[in-house]
């Protein structure tokens, strides 16, 4: 809280001034004067004052002044005397908000026109000192998604869209982990390769049917129930009758052989 103007020297309309160092300030204090006594001045030092920023002194400095700009305030606190001099405050109250023409400019506007900073200087002034360091963390937070997300759309658009099918890409990437991929594709892919194949298969002809030769079976039978002298036998009479028959077309003679090589004649 500042107690006492104590000194205001070269700057603005104040040569050097102390006559108020007596007039001790309350909470609630109306200074009013004339146009050009130095109401903006005064508004312009303690806007210094709150926001550690010398320019809105420095630029009032007065014109043919030997000295630069000196200010002295009885604040509370340590040090007790808040002071201006060589450009720089030796300590600042953060508290002080001054509400002028200029905080207008700043926050609600600028002539006819009311820009966007207007409204962000405003909201950061009504969330107060501890509402702007939450928002900045909340603009860090915002900023860090928004860097994700667009992480997220780079790598989401480096999937072939084949690939990933009827799923979404959320969906694709949660798709489970198989240990068995290099023999799962390769039986996929037999399995296209055999439905490829279909229409060939189903549209060759049938294989025909194989004929097997009728078996006489009893005649088998019969053979192999004869013995060899009955086979001897049997061969015998048809040499006979292979003779005979050759014997006939010969006009009843026949050369033919007997049992030991000699020639035998039949009639």
């Amino acid at each position: 809280m500042i107690n006492r103007l104590q000194l205001l020297r070269n700057v603005g309309q104040f040569d050097s001034v102390s006559e108020a160092a007596s007039i001790t300030l309350l909470r609630l204090t109306l200074i009013y004067a004339e146009n050009g006594r130095g109401k903006t001045t005064l508004a312009a030092i303690l806007r210094s004052l709150g926001t550690n920023d010398p320019t809105p002194i420095t630029e009032r400095a007065r014109i043919g002044a030997v000295h630069p700009p000196h200010v002295v305030l009885d604040c509370t606190g340590d040090p007790s005397a808040a002071v201006f001099q060589n450009g720089a405050w030796n300590r600042s109250l953060g508290d002080i908000v001054v509400f002028d023409d200029q905080f207008v400019d700043q926050n609600v506007y600028s002539g006819l026109a009311i820009s966007p900073e207007h409204r962000q200087r405003l909201h950061e002034l009504i969330l107060g000192a501890q509402g702007i360091e939450l928002n900045q963390r909340h603009q860090t937070s915002i900023a860090a998604i928004e860097q994700h997300n667009r992480q997220l759309r780079v790598k989401g658009a480096a999937i072939p869209a084949a690939e990933c099918g009827a799923l979404s890409v959320d969906e694709f990437c949660n798709l489970p982990t198989r240990t068995d991929i290099d023999s799962a594709v390769q039986t996929a892919e037999r399995n296209l390769a055999a439905a490829r194949e279909q229409d060939a298969v189903r549209n060759t002809a049938e294989f025909a049917p194989i004929a097997l030769p009728a078996v006489d079976l009893p005649a088998i039978e019969a053979v192999l129930r004869r013995d060899l002298p009955a086979l001897d036998a049997d061969a015998a009479v048809r040499v006979q009758e292979h003779l005979g028959a050759h014997r006939a077309r010969r006009g009843g003679v026949d050369r033919g052989w007997d049992g030991a090589g000699a020639n035998t004649y039949f009639y």
